[in-house]
């Protein structure tokens, strides 16, 4: 930061009323321990959580789901075998199909045969299809509930026109902008001259001080928060940005007590069906105690040391997707946990922290802390999250 000063300590005296000095190089001087989804250091030395910057206050971005040929049977009608029958999936999957596809069920791997059925028809109010022995004396094996069903390709009469058109719409999702500040921080001339043991300048150290406590917010806002635009207070104005905890809802684990490399990989299971492949793991150190029990030879892991910030190691363990690190945050409740996918969050920014004087009045002088951003989640179905983990609270 750069407020000017004069008889060797740092003040606000010389600053005109309204002039902005733009504090965010001051978060690469917090340690990464203080705002650890903020301010961490990946094992690529890039920051956990990228950002740009935004000119509305709601920001809005689209996420388009594919269509993947797959879906789970929820009711079935008719006997397996080579006759004609009726499958039935959600609704919205049955737009995943077409007349002329051919299905396999993937579920029956112990009995399958190459059996093949062709759809002849979709009702895609009801999710009912129509299916058909595709090949002579194919039996195809009697489908159950829950069963997958997946699409090989299409059979169309050579020369024919295309079938349906199929179209996935995009998902629109918003968030806002929240204004976090304005911090208030009088000094008077003669607080900022008397000496103090171990603090050269008070005024600065007061700077510092409600900076990380701006900071930490933020973590505790992107973490939790919910995205709330006040609309009937008038000329109120008043908004807040959502976190992981609002916007992570596809894949949720509320059962799991404790976070076991089982769990971690069923959520992530879920999360690569979907298409995603998530690379950060958040949670307390209070649930990571498991993971990091080295006498557990069945688990893959590693421990990485990161010299460029040369302050904390970074762990990783390493699963059937991958490598995913274990990001630590003191801020992030010890029953919830989230594994995210990091370049699908990053921070949306307004105005980036400031430090702003105020009018003097008086022999003191008076500034104001204040930034304004949000949190943009996109392809939440590609990450997850647990909300029933146990370990230590401090709680009363």
């Amino acid at each position: 930061m750069a407020i000017v000063g004069h008889a060797g300590k740092v003040t606000s005296y010389d600053l005109d009323v309204g002039v902005k000095i733009n504090m965010d190089e001051l978060i690469y001087m917090i340690s990464p321990t203080d705002s650890p989804f903020i301010n961490g250091i990946g094992t690529d030395g890039r920051q956990l959580l990228s950002s740009s910057p935004v000119d509305q206050q709601e920001f809005k971005w689209m996420d388009e789901e594919l269509l993947l040929p797959r879906a789970f049977i929820s009711a079935t009608t008719g006997a397996g075998g080579a006759a004609d029958s009726q499958i039935t999936v959600a609704a919205a999957d049955s737009f995943k199909f077409q007349i002329g596809d051919l299905l396999s069920n993937a579920a029956k791997t112990e009995e399958w045969n190459g059996a093949i059925k062709i759809v002849t028809a979709i009702n895609n109010t009801t999710g009912v299809i129509d299916v058909k022995e595709w090949a002579n004396g194919s039996v195809w094996p009697v489908p159950t509930i829950g069963d997958n069903i997946i699409c090989v390709g299409t059979a169309l009469i050579e020369g024919s026109d295309p079938g349906e058109a199929r179209s996935a719409d995009r998902t629109i999702s918003s968030n806002y902008t929240q204004i976090f500040g304005p911090t208030p921080i009088f000094m008077s001339r003669t607080e900022q001259q008397v000496s103090r043991y171990g603090v050269s300048d008070e005024f600065a150290k007061q700077v510092y001080g409600r900076s990380v406590e701006n900071v930490i917010t933020r973590e505790q806002a992107y973490l939790y928060g919910k995205p709330v635009n006040e609309p009937t207070v008038a000329l109120a104005k008043r908004r807040s940005t959502g976190g992981l905890m609002h916007y992570i809802s596809s894949n949720t684990d509320n059962s799991t007590t404790t976070l076991t490399m089982d769990a971690l990989e069923t959520l992530m299971q879920k999360c690569y069906n979907a298409g995603g492949i998530p690379d950060l793991l958040i949670a307390n150190p209070a649930t990571m105690a498991t993971l990091n029990d080295i006498s557990d030879s069945g688990r893959v892991r590693t421990v990485i040391d990161d010299p460029r910030r040369g302050r904390v190691p970074v762990s990783s363990v390493f699963t059937e997707f991958g490598e995913t690190q274990m990001v630590r945050n003191r801020w992030c409740h010890a029953e919830t946990a989230f594994v995210i996918q990091k370049e699908n969050v990053s921070r949306r920014i307004m105005q980036p922290l400031v430090v702003e004087a105020l009018a003097k009045t008086g022999d003191s002088d008076k500034v104001q802390i204040v930034c304004e951003e949000g949190l943009q989640v996109k392809g939440q179905a590609h990450m997850a999250r647990f909300t029933k983990l146990t370990g230590y609270t401090d709680a009363p």
